[in-house]
């Protein structure tokens, strides 16, 4: 739930201006001269989630922060009003394959199962794999005989109890090629989704504590549902990713100069800018980050360089400066660390030719 404070308390918590806040005002958070909007994230151990669908959509609408669970890029925050949504036959025969072969998911405030109990499930695949000597283990993808008998509960399902009226969805066909016939066949079936997909917005590591200590407009609790205040964020998010001092320093810095900063791995950088978000416009530059401790070749560089030239990008080398001043205490003495871009583009000479051939 969204809690209210004073604008006292929910200042910027960098008593040394670290960082240009001019990003505030480009954010257009919901701040009147005397109350301030906090949220509430839970830390699942790789990211920060949020939970409500009214919070979920605030946050992201203010500054695009975060990625919807089960969306591709923005949280599709619909409210239940008993309408059956709308499913392909594919994904419907899925997820009643996943329940056929994994049972009921148990509902649960905790965070994701998946993302708690990740390691020993790799641990009990491999020592399952072992064990079974080249048997079969777990496949998760079904095989052709599995989606016929699925296909034939999908036609079998004809009544329905009430209690499973809120997870009614409308059966249609897929469509993987521009068919002409394909609404003259149509031909939907009302069923139920046994596996109910709770959308969350996730925020990674940065973007939590960019909200949290660079705006003060976010709190973060455990799995205990306990606080946890600045220091506790910065020591677990550092211990996380070793990381996580350079990237948030760069994220910061660029979300200060009024960038919407997403993640860049998709075109192998570290972040991506965009001067108005994604659902506006694509982005304008590609962040890499040097850690220091990494040489990059020229192979790697003009690949990075080539490959933003073809999306209509430029890359930005960043590297971050630490101070000499001993005995840092961070997050406070943020501002002792300093940002360094250099500017990489691709000239391609354009070859007029007027007609006149060269011997």
């Amino acid at each position: 739930m969204m809690s209210l404070k004073s604008e006292e308390e929910c200042r910027t918590n960098d008593p040394n201006n670290a960082f240009p806040m001019d990003a505030e005002s480009s954010l257009r958070l919901p701040l009147d001269s005397s109350m301030c909007i906090v949220f509430t994230g839970h830390y699942n151990g790789f990211g920060v989630e949020i939970r409500s669908l009214d919070e979920m959509a605030l946050l992201h609408h203010m500054g695009c922060f975060g990625k919807g669970t089960a969306s591709r890029s923005k949280p599709q925050v619909v409210h239940n009003d008993g309408s059956p949504s709308i499913m392909r036959k594919r994904q419907f025969l899925k997820r009643n394959y996943w329940h056929k072969r994994f049972g009921t998911p148990k509902q649960s405030i905790d965070s994701d199962s998946f993302l708690k109990e990740v390691n020993d499930l790799v641990s009990k695949i491999v020592h399952d794999t072992r064990k079974q000597s080249g048997k079969d283990v777990i496949d998760l993808v079904s095989s052709d005989d599995e989606i016929v008998q699925e296909t034939e509960i999908l036609n079998n399902q004809t009544e329905f109890d009430m209690a499973d009226k809120h997870n009614l969805v409308v059966i249609v066909p897929n469509s993987d090629s521009e068919d002409d016939n394909y609404f003259a066949n149509l031909k939907p079936k009302c069923c139920v989704d046994k596996i109910v997909l709770q959308e969350k917005l996730m925020l990674s590591l940065e973007e939590a504590f960019f909200l949290l200590y660079g705006l003060g407009c976010l709190q973060i609790v455990n799995n205990e549902n306990n606080i946890l205040n600045i220091e506790d964020c910065w020591k677990i998010f550092s211990e996380s990713d070793r990381y996580f001092i350079e990237k948030y320093v760069v994220y910061h810095y660029f979300r200060s100069k009024g960038y919407i900063v997403k993640p860049g791995i998709k075109f192998g950088g570290d972040y991506l800018l965009y001067r108005e978000g994604p659902e506006i416009n694509h982005a304008d530059y590609v962040i890499v980050i040097n850690y220091g401790n990494n040489i990059s070749d020229w192979i790697s560089l003009l690949g990075q360089i080539r490959m933003a030239a073809t999306t209509v990008k430029e890359v930005i080398i960043v590297e971050v400066l630490k101070s000499s001043k001993d005995n840092l205490k961070l997050p406070q003495d943020l501002s002792e660390f300093s940002v360094r871009e250099l500017l990489l583009t691709r000239n391609i000479p354009n070859i007029i030719n007027d007609g006149n051939d060269v011997d």
